[in-house]
């Protein structure tokens, strides 16, 4: 019965964790709104599709939403050609260079980290950018860390400033910004820890796991199952 138990305790945390921080979810799916309710991205030219964004270069998403310096941004999208650089996140309303960037095929919070990860043209990547309260930067592709750097100078902190997903300054074609699509944006006001990264399931597959409240009817479930079988027992006593 411990087992049991137990079980049905992880089950129950689980379901009130595993969407714990989530402060915006856009699907991208037909539509530009949030699905955790909040507020809609603001399309900068470029097409809504029935499964994704597509943007071209210059073009892009912005969030009229204040990050802060503590947050996760988990997405994935694809970059149809890889220049030298393309913009992927700005943090300082479209202020000057600095930002995180797609560097050839690499990745790079420009201008404090190195160069990490590896992209491929027309191939879509899940990327998880983490900042956490003590200034770290991090940035884990597929579930594994790819660039960490300590952003003391507060490159990656939005501050009071709107985000801007894919888009290079004035959008007047200034060649640090690729065209491309994005499946899936999703930010928590938390830094997750490598773990909680890796146990994220991206969007398409939530079909195949239970939610949080259908996980929380599971552990529900078990925890009356056991108390009945007690119950049962304390009836029945154990044959010898």
């Amino acid at each position: 019965m411990k087992f049991h138990s137990l079980m049905a305790a992880a089950l129950l945390s689980f379901s009130m964790q595993s969407h714990a921080g989530l402060i915006h979810h856009f699907t991208l799916n037909g539509s530009l709104a949030d699905s955790a309710g909040s507020t809609s991205l603001v399309a900068l030219g470029g097409e809504l599709r029935a499964n994704d964004y597509l943007f071209g270069a210059d073009q892009g998403l912005r969030l009229d939403a204040r990050l802060g310096g503590v947050y996760t941004i988990d997405l994935r999208f694809h970059f149809d050609s890889l220049a030298t650089y393309g913009r992927i996140v700005d943090f300082k309303n479209l202020t000057g260079d600095s930002g995180f960037y797609a560097v050839g095929d690499g990745l790079r919070l420009y201008s404090v980290s190195n160069v990490g990860g590896h992209l491929d043209a027309g191939v879509d990547s899940r990327l998880t950018l983490t900042r956490d309260a003590q200034n770290m930067f991090k940035v884990y592709q597929n579930g594994e860390l790819v660039v960490s750097v300590s952003d003391t100078s507060g490159i990656a902190d939005f501050g009071q400033n709107v985000a801007h997903f894919f888009r290079d300054n004035d959008g007047t074609n200034s060649g640090e910004a690729n065209p491309g699509a994005v499946d899936y944006i999703r930010i928590y006001d938390v830094a997750l820890s490598l773990d909680e990264v890796r146990a994220l399931t991206p969007p398409d597959a939530q079909v195949a796991e239970p939610g949080p409240l259908g996980l929380m009817g599971v552990g529900l479930a078990l925890l009356g199952f056991i108390r009945r079988r007690a119950d049962g027992r304390a009836v029945h006593p154990t044959r010898v």
